[in-house]
């Protein structure tokens, strides 16, 4: 082929992704390729020999670099809107003859479209990911707000909190063992809080909701492709999701025994391998863990590997029950009380006597029980104050029977009823002051509630 071809300079033109625009030195146009007709809905036939004022009055588009590369003689790029709606970056480069003059201008436009459509999204992105990140943290921060209900009036939890401010700036490993409700999870948080991850996250897996099955791919993820069912791009686990802060593993008694190696390498090696991977991945991680099972008795049991045991009891902290911690129950009741106050904007108080009930009785299921009894108070006694009358008549049933603290045995299971009685009389007619309330707050008949009031007062 003839080097000096016309066609074939034509062919390389027509062949760009660009727009090319070619005027004379006044601004009339000579040639454009197809990619011209496109951006500005024009055929060529309509364009050639327009002067460039043709596309501007028109509003074929906004602005033209060629006004301002005749004047200033030298190149110019700009950005242009056009009637299409397309958005192209494009730079005039003026041709000058021998005598110096503008011969021909070029115009290369490359059509931005979508890049810029791509940009905003990257902004609204962006944008968006700030918002998240802050909503991340309120939800962070309103999270560990829950060591709040900390209370430590009780010996044995100021014992603990002292250790967990001293060992604030040690990563070991640490376990929480204690009855179902005595609060191991807000302790696992004010441990967190304490410490030098309280700026990262803090993530929580109950090992006993999640089932079997279902526990190690949601725990350490997995790549495409590995089960059916799977998501095709894979999924990240929650242990990856605590990286740079605190993993609390609650029930780690019921992580099943297959799965318990995984968990061993993870807390020894800060490592995991993720379902369907063959490649180990490494997390900055401290572990808290949190069992209301005897775990020495799994693993005697066969049920629970005495290595991983003895892994997560570096530090092992005993949250006594709350019948133990009768120091901290009123100040708890009046934090829930409180707090569900707010909650429900409202304004209810509990009675000296209303405490002292609660105060005596043994709450089986500990603080839990304790919150779901003032929330339960709060939303459904009419009056502003809390009476005995109001409470649970469980609370009455279950109540301690006072004990000599200088005998050595218990008493008769008829004396413990008969004691139980007795208080539950003389209370009720001390606060209602008549044996048809007293009976009606008892649940007993008003000619029953006389006869033992008698029989107690004789």
């Amino acid at each position: 082929m003839n080097q000096f071809d016309a066609d074939f300079y034509i062919a390389i033109l027509e062949a760009s992704h660009d727009e090319i625009y070619v005027t004379d030195g006044d601004g009339f146009a000579v040639y454009c390729n197809k990619t011209f007709e496109s951006n500005y809905g024009l055929t060529r036939e309509e364009i050639m020999g327009k002067h460039i004022s043709f596309l501007l009055d028109n509003q074929y588009c906004d602005q033209s670099p060629l006004p301002m590369v005749i004047e200033q003689k030298k190149e110019v790029s700009i950005r242009q809107k056009t009637k299409m709606g397309k958005t192209l970056l494009i730079t005039a480069t003026p041709s000058f003859d021998e005598n110096g003059n503008i011969s021909l201008i070029v115009e290369n436009c490359r059509d931005v479209t979508e890049m810029e459509a791509i940009k905003a999204d990257l902004e609204h992105t962006k944008e968006q990911m700030i918002r998240y990140k802050n909503e991340i943290d309120e939800l962070r921060r309103n999270e560990l707000k829950e060591t709040e209900n900390l209370i430590v009036n009780n010996s044995k939890m100021k014992s603990i909190v002292d250790m967990v401010d001293r060992l604030s700036t040690i990563h070991s490993t640490i376990l929480i063992s204690g009855e179902s409700g005595t609060g191991k999870s807000i302790l696992a948080k004010y441990i967190h809080s304490k410490s030098m991850r309280k700026d990262g996250p803090f993530i929580t897996i109950n090992c006993a909701a999640i089932p079997p099955n279902l526990l190690e791919s949601e725990l350490f993820g997995y790549v495409a492709g590995a089960f059916t069912g799977a998501d095709k791009k894979g999924k990240v686990g929650l242990v990856e999701l605590a990286s740079g802060g605190t993993l609390f593993l609650d029930e780690i008694g019921e992580v099943p025994l297959p799965l318990q190696a995984k968990f061993l390498e993870l807390i020894q090696d800060k490592r995991f391998i993720p379902v369907g991977s063959t490649k180990s991945k490494s997390i900055d991680v401290r572990i808290i863990s949190a069992t209301n099972a005897d775990l020495m008795t799994l693993v005697k049991a066969k049920n629970f590997r005495e290595d991983l045991y003895y892994r997560l009891k570096v530090v092992d902290l005993q949250i006594p029950p709350l019948r133990e911690r009768k120091e901290d129950l009123k100040a708890m009741a009046t934090l829930f009380l409180n707090k569900y106050n707010r909650e429900y904007k409202l304004n209810r108080e509990i009675s000296k006597d209303c405490l002292e009930i609660l105060q005596s009785y043994r709450w089986p299921g500990n603080v839990r029980e304790l919150q779901h009894v003032i929330e339960q108070l709060v939303v459904t006694v009419p009056g502003k104050v809390i009476e005995p009358h109001d409470l649970p008549m469980h609370l009455f049933r279950d109540a301690l029977v006072p004990l000599d603290p200088t005998q050595s045995e218990l008493p008769s299971l008829d004396i413990a009823l008969e004691e139980i009685e007795k208080t539950l009389i003389l209370k009720a007619f001390e606060h209602f002051g008549s044996s048809y309330k007293a009976a009606k707050a008892l649940h007993i008949s008003q000619s029953k509630a006389s006869r033992l009031y008698r029989k107690y007062m004789e």
